[in-house]
């Protein structure tokens, strides 16, 4: 989109016929059948490594934490004592648990367009398609255009060089 915002002085890659871009974009898309149940199972281990990743057990932490300083709080308040300091520590923690279900929210996202694109292959592992904009704008993140090749990404994280 550079070289169209901003012309070309800005983007010094070279020109892409629509046609070549589009058949770069099934290849890509091609190749990713052809992988089948290979591709499948790859894309199976990233879905692990990202639920691996969860941060369910760091929040449950967090909440137990928070429970244990807000009683703490409680105590210090009723026996008049300073607990600003205790205050600030649970604002922390809140902070901090706010932040895992925003990355927690993500990973679930990732797991999705993962899961999409096993469907995908799934369905579709012995055809070879023709180029189809709606399935390119559910499965492709961007297309890279470089001098000899490009690089196509997937929305799951696959990247395949053209």
């Amino acid at each position: 989109m550079t070289r169209i915002e901003q012309g070309p002085e800005v983007c010094k890659n070279r020109t892409v016929k629509e046609d070549e871009l589009y058949g770069a974009v099934m290849t890509a898309i091609n190749r990713l059948l052809a992988g089948g149940n290979n591709m499948i199972k790859t894309l199976e281990e990233n879905i692990h490594a990202v639920i691996g990743e969860t941060t369910e057990y760091q929040i449950s932490e967090i909440n137990n934490l928070l429970e244990e300083k807000q009683k703490e709080l409680i105590k210090l308040a009723n026996k008049g004592k300073d607990y600003e300091h205790l205050a600030d520590e649970i604002d922390e923690l809140r902070d901090k648990r706010q932040l895992l279900l925003v990355e927690d929210a993500s990973l679930s996202g990732e797991n999705e367009q993962i899961n999409e694109l096993i469907e995908f292959i799934r369905k579709n592992k012995f055809r070879t398609l023709e180029y189809d904009d709606k399935l390119v704008r559910k499965i492709i993140q961007s297309v890279t255009v470089y001098e000899e090749h490009f690089v196509i990404s997937f929305k799951s994280g696959i990247e395949m060089e053209i």
